[in-house]
């Protein structure tokens, strides 16, 4: 499979990049911290953004249908990883 920017795939760079152009990268900066598992971490952030993609598009339809198409893309466990990846080592 081909990575785009160096992630695995457009969908996850593209999250990627939101998460980090809208402010979010230092509150899952802290999470990371807190959780300092990648699967742990990952889970909990396909759920956050699944519960937001709940609210902001429509509930069925065209858009819907490719808002979820490329959300399946999506590799959290690639951008958990990163997140845990920054981590100061624990002594």
């Amino acid at each position: 499979m081909e990575k785009y920017n160096g992630w695995k795939n457009y969908e996850t760079w593209l999250v990627n990049l939101w998460i980090d152009n809208d402010g979010g990268s230092e509150y899952w900066a802290d999470r990371a911290e807190e959780a300092r598992d990648v699967s742990d971490l990952a889970d909990e952030m396909e759920a956050y953004y699944a519960d937001l993609a709940g609210v902001v598009i429509p509930a069925f339809g065209m858009f819907n249908d490719l808002f979820n198409s490329a959300l399946r893309e999506v590799s959290w466990y690639d951008i958990a990883e990163h997140y845990v990846n920054e981590l100061e080592p624990v002594e």
